[in-house]
């Protein structure tokens, strides 16, 4: 019954490492979207509804922008994650170096040929001769200032991964009010229109990324800046499966952000453009929610699918969904009841209410969604991935507006039948997946004969004797039962327990947890312990580990160990032990 208690405290860990990033996690998107939502603002007060049409039909620009960094970037994020998970981390500095390369590279271009063709640009979002003008201003300051735009993705993705989400809040924090001054005081003050929006927005966003650079190029950074551009064929390939959804997820919004447009136009007027740009700013607010709460996860889910640990990747998923519908219960209810004020807020003299209803309902499909096509995209099953953002945010939605206009109805449901249709269609897919194929699970398709055969073993330690006592019991238990050497079983047995017990002394008052991992799998033997407290590595003082008795069980572990490595991951301790044959 005691191994059955230490067992269940696997999701007491996983919250608190879960908790710590979300936060910084959700307050660094809400920061980033902030910048929308004031441009809007701003635009709308200052300009009117002209304006603020304008601004909604150059948002395909600020998102192209966001599908080329974010295919980049997380495609290189998601896999040095999981080339950690696996212990590689040369590996992974490579792919944070060859980021940096491709964003270098892919801005020079992208701002050359936007300038170069920017009339033809204008032309196309803005069939409207009125407000072509403004449009072509506004995208010209967004392409020149493309490089910030697509470098801003690199700090916030390897930050995260180094457990550094603090920094990365900060950041986007300083970005959002550096920006809200700047709209201010170009639009009024100086009188700049819609170019000091896109300045401000610009200016602000180069803040923010020389600021992630100044950190992650820190003495406490994992990862060593350098400009990269070549990489093996299996690398690019990795990034290029990995960075797909992410990019996909932008470059379908772009296209659902014109199909939108161009429907909404059909109505007759330009009121329900301006209705839109209004929901469409709180909307990208909502994704502090949507995007957030998956987003911190994301790093730990690629290293756990590094080292196929399913029974941590279903925890955190359900942890994910827990915090999910509670503050999406909050985020609803603040759009639904300040639905008039946001209407006032953005000039427009139309009641915003049910807008603000649908969306707030579509919400919480969309937090489910998310939460499984991110787990797809660091799991390798890409096309499930790509398959959920296509449906969701275009091909289910634009239907959905499509008919809805046919029937000569209100069109704000349209985000809520996209999330819905999605939700059914891959919930009857995973079934019919499963019936096919049932080796696999039916919602993580993983492979669960392992665990089944007793291969792995994951549970969670509290920091006192008690329980470091029951986990070196049960470390015994799994030794004897995959078939180790009565010497090896005893001596790991003894030298974990003494090892838990110098890692909680070195922490003084401060409660320690650990987080345990025993597996046998294609040949390797091994343990796997994550700790939160001090950065402490207790085989990094050599010198002490001869000459100490305290540091006997270290010694211990070395003399049954092919390798032990270590590392900051995530704010908290990780330390991996590889197991000597017999």
């Amino acid at each position: 019954m005691e191994n059955e208690k230490i067992l269940v405290q696997n999701e007491d860990f996983l919250k608190k490492t879960y908790r710590a990033a979300l936060l910084p996690c959700m307050l660094s998107i809400l920061s980033s979207n902030i910048n929308i939502l004031v441009d809007g603002i701003v635009v709308g007060q200052k300009l009117g509804v002209d304006g603020l049409a304008a601004l909604n039909l150059c948002m395909p620009i600020y998102l192209v922008l966001c599908v080329i960094g974010s295919f980049i970037v997380s495609g290189a994020a998601i896999t040095a994650s999981a080339a950690i998970g696996r212990d590689r981390q040369d590996e992974a500095q490579e792919l944070y170096r060859l980021s940096i390369g491709l964003c270098l590279a892919a801005s020079v271009i992208v701002t050359a040929l936007g300038l170069l063709f920017l009339d033809g640009i204008a032309a196309f979002l803005a069939p409207d001769e009125v407000l072509r003008p403004m449009v072509k201003t506004y995208s010209g300051v967004t392409i020149a200032g493309s490089f910030v735009k697509i470098f801003l993705y690199v700090p916030f993705w390897f930050l995260r991964l180094d457990g550094r989400n603090r920094n990365v809040m900060i950041s986007t924090i300083i970005m959002t009010v550096t920006n809200i001054v700047l709209d201010y005081l170009f639009l009024y003050p100086l009188n700049m229109g819609v170019m000091g929006a896109a300045l401000a927005s610009v200016l602000a966003t180069a803040l923010a990324v020389g600021m992630g650079f100044w950190h992650l190029c820190d003495k406490k950074s994992s990862f060593r800046f350098g400009i990269r551009l070549r990489a093996s064929k299996e690398q690019f390939a990795a990034v290029r499966a990995s960075g797909t959804p992410n990019a996909l997820n932008n470059l379908v919004q772009t296209l659902r952000v014109l199909a939108v447009n161009s429907i909404l136009a059909s109505y007759g007027n330009n009121l329900y453009l301006a209705m839109f740009a209004a929901v469409n700013c709180v909307s990208e607010f909502s994704l502090c929610l949507v995007s957030g709460i998956p987003q911190a996860a994301m790093a730990m889910l690629g290293v756990y699918h590094g080292e196929h640990d399913t029974g941590s990747t279903g925890i955190l998923m359900k942890l994910e969904w827990e915090f999910g519908r509670k503050y999406a219960l909050v985020f609803g209810a603040v759009i639904v009841g300040g639905a008039g004020l946001i209407a006032r807020l953005y000039g427009l003299d139309a009641s915003l209410y049910l807008p603000m209803l649908f969306l707030a309902l579509s919400v919480f499909p969309a937090i489910i969604n998310s939460i499984f096509l991110n787990y797809y995209n660091v799991s390798g099953h890409n096309t499930w991935a790509n398959a959920i953002i296509t449906a969701r945010v275009f091909l289910f939605a634009v239907a959905g507006l499509g008919v809805l206009r046919l029937l000569h109805l209100s069109p704000w449901a349209f985000p809520l039948i996209g999330d819905l249709a999605t939700l059914l269609a891959w919930y009857l897919t995973a079934c019919l997946f499963h019936k096919k194929h049932p080796q696999f699970s039916k919602y993580l398709l993983v492979d669960e004969e392992l665990e089944k055969e007793k291969k792995t073993l994951d549970f969670s330690v509290g920091g006192t004797m008690e329980e470091i006592c029951d986990a070196s019991s049960r470390i015994s238990e799994f030794c004897e039962e995959n078939g180790m050497s009565m010497r090896q079983v005893m001596h790991l047995s003894l030298s974990m327990e003494e090892l838990m017990t110098m890692i909680v002394t070195q922490n003084g008052k401060e409660h320690v947890n650990f987080d345990l991992r025993l597996f046998t799998l294609q040949g390797h033997r091994g343990i796997r312990m994550r700790y939160n407290g001090i950065l402490y590595n207790p085989f990094g003082n050599q010198f002490k580990m001869e000459n100490d008795e305290a540091y006997l069980g270290v010694n211990m572990i070395q003399n049954i160990a092919e390798n032990v490595f270590y590392q900051r991951l995530f704010g908290m301790n990780l330390l991996q032990i590889q197991i000597k044959d017999n």
